[in-house]
Formats: structure tokens, C-alpha cells, sequence
């Protein structure tokens, strides 16, 4: 059995992980979320390009 300090340290690496993999999903969420919105655009401008 793990003592107090080993719980501890479980618990802090779960939740490391936990915030790891939100965080990644809200990363590739915004990717893909700016990739529509930009095809989106383009696609309504007839994929002309300005500047």
C-alpha cells in the first residue's frame, strides 16, 4: 500500500494528466475551429487571397 506521501503524489500526477489532455483537446478543438472558419472564408471570397 502507498503511504500518505505516495497518494499525494498520485493524485498530483492525475491530475497533471488531466489538465494535460483538456488542454490538448482545446488545442486541436482551435485548430480545427480556425481551419473551418478559413476555408469558410475562403470558399465565400472564391479561394482569392488578398494581400
Amino acid at each position: 500500500m502507498m503511504g500518505q506521501g505516495g497518494s499525494s503524489m498520485f493524485y498530483l500526477v492525475a491530475i497533471f494528466l488531466a489538465v494535460y489532455a483538456v488542454g490538448m483537446c482545446v488545442y486541436l478543438a482551435y485548430g480545427k475551429l480556425k481551419e473551418a472558419i478559413g476555408r469558410r472564408r475562403d470558399s465565400r471570397f472564391g479561394g482569392r487571397k488578398d494581400g
